[in-house]
């Protein structure tokens, strides 16, 4: 089993089992096929130029990247040479990015070139002690090429664990975004979990990765894949025909997703059943997946859905294995699982107090990698985090005898109509507008009304554009399925819905575009 103390440092067990793939394939990524001894080189030769540069432990090195192998190997070296590591995700506006590098007292900013535009106006904002690209440039110097002249460090010259710290984005208005720290107590939780995915695994096992690996999913599946000894498949952009030919052609075992690229999946037509009998699982997270979908993906692919229920601040709370997806047990399509090993779950009231097993709560959620603060935000982390470990997510659902998991809505979303005591939980109407035979997609969010009541919204993605779904029909539906409470006060179609990094419905931006147009 792997095993680290709170003063060593985790990349050194993952270049040890990268090591020991020696001439074999540790990372494909295209036409590019990556040797074990090839990236433990390049991480070694990467930590080197970051010290020789004077950056040092403790010292925030950020990447602004596309999924790359140079973007996985950084981010061992950054950690293996003792630096604070801040993902630069690629979503947010510029001015936002510029107040996120600003906050996180970013000292190096690696950047891929295809950020270049961006790059170039942040640094014009942010004072920067070091700013390199990861390949050519016209900006500034490659880092790969200085890296080139660097001679490689040794295992033992890694940084002590302590050091290891990484701040990942969660959003918040321009001037002040959130970021979550995470320190080395996550990296030990990755380091126990890497053991069950080596569990009976075939030598030749390959994971597939979908998903950005500036985001907790990707930078999660590599720590966890290359420990547990899988070939690291990489998609630079994800497209549903590019990743089955991939998942074909590398006999991939695992791959993670979000939950709209694992729709994308099961609508192209080359999504065949039986045509993928090396995998066994399918890993899908980041926004609640509908379930005639999973219906339709257990029928296609085999028993290979394995959810998993996590958030930035939290890491894994919860997960729903194969063996749970249970086609002559539909609820537990609708469960996000049992919580995870080590992982502590209550269902409270408003008033902070436990409920009985199977009422309603808000999720609280306590485990060694729940985030250790907002950086640098006491007033916020205060919110969310109390002195005893338990972090509050702001999800509501129950839990059942069994320990299932059920989430019902987040706390903001509720629609509180002021009819009845009863509020519109608007996952459930999501659910029904999801499995819903004309509709493509659906959300269900509420508008300001008189009163500080709100009015139920239903934003439509119909199949075929030209055929807009019959209304009237559609709400008696809506009625017949989850009662008179859910009746929609209004509607609109849409070619689309925005979403966040992570595929779930932006209601955030949804609603701000509704009120705007209302306006």
């Amino acid at each position: 089993m792997n095993k680290a103390t709170a003063h060593e440092n985790y990349t050194v067990s993952v270049l040890q089992r990268l090591s020991a793939r020696g001439e074999r394939d540790a990372i494909v990524a295209g036409a590019r096929r990556i040797s074990g001894t090839e990236a433990v080189t390049a991480v070694l030769r990467f930590a080197a130029a970051l010290r020789r540069r004077g950056v040092a432990e403790g010292d925030g090195v950020a990447l602004f990247v596309e999924n790359s192998p140079e973007a996985l190997l950084l981010q061992l070296a950054v950690h293996f040479a003792g630096c604070r590591m801040v993902f630069v995700p690629p979503e947010p506006g510029t001015s936002e990015l510029e107040a996120l590098i600003r906050r996180a007292d970013v000292t190096m900013l690696l950047f891929d070139p295809v950020f270049e535009d961006r790059t170039s106006r942040i640094a014009e904002q942010v004072d920067l002690a070091h700013l390199f690209s990861i390949g050519a440039s016209s900006l500034t110097a490659d880092f790969l090429a200085a890296a080139s002249d660097s001679a490689p460090l040794s295992l033992n010259e890694a940084a002590d664990g302590r050091h290891i710290m990484t701040l990942l984005y969660t959003g918040g208005t321009t001037g002040l975004p959130k970021l979550v720290v995470h320190g080395s107590g996550s990296y030990d939780g990755y380091l126990r979990t890497s053991d069950a995915y080596a569990d009976g695994a075939p030598a030749d096992r390959a994971m597939l990765i979908g998903t950005l690996v500036t985001h907790t999913s990707g930078h999660a599946a590599f720590l966890v894949g290359a420990l547990s000894g899988h070939t690291i498949v990489l998609l630079r952009t994800f497209d549903a025909g590019t990743a089955l030919a991939v998942m074909d052609r590398e006999r991939v075992s695992r791959m993670i997703v979000v939950t709209p690229m694992l729709y994308e999946l099961l609508d192209h037509p080359d999504c065949l059943p039986g045509r993928f009998p090396a995998l066994t699982h399918l890993l899908y997270g980041g926004a609640a997946a509908s379930p005639p979908r999973l219906r339709q993906a257990i029928e296609r692919l085999g028993p290979v859905l394995h959810q998993i229920y996590a958030a930035s601040e939290t890491g894994l709370v919860a997960e729903l294995t194969p063996a749970e997806h249970d086609l002559q047990r539909p609820e537990s399509l609708t469960s996000c699982g049992r919580p995870g090993p080590g992982v502590d779950v209550e269902l409270r009231d408003e008033d902070g107090t436990a409920v009985p097993v199977g009422q309603l709560g808000e999720l609280y959620v306590r485990s060694p990698t729940v985030m250790e603060c907002y950086w640098n935000d006491p007033e916020r982390t205060a919110e969310v985090l109390d002195g005893a470990g338990w972090f509050r997510s702001g999800d509501i659902g129950r839990q059942d005898e069994s320990g299932y998991l059920y989430l019902v809505d987040r706390a903001r979303d509720i629609i509180v109509t002021g009819r009845t005591a009863d509020n519109v939980y608007s996952r459930l109407l999501d659910d029904f507008l999801a499995a819903h035979p004309a509709l493509k997609d659906g959300a269900a969010i509420g508008l300001p009304g008189a009163d500080d009541k709100e009015s139920v919204h239903v934003v439509l993605v119909p199949h075929d554009p030209a055929r807009a779904p019959d209304l009237a029909r559609l709400t008696r539906e809506i009625v017949d399925a989850l009662g008179d409470l859910y009746t929609p006060a209004s509607y609109s179609i849409a070619d689309s819905l925005p979403r966040t990094a992570v595929g779930k419905t932006d209601k955030k931006a949804l609603r701000a575009s509704l009120l705007t147009a209302r306006t």
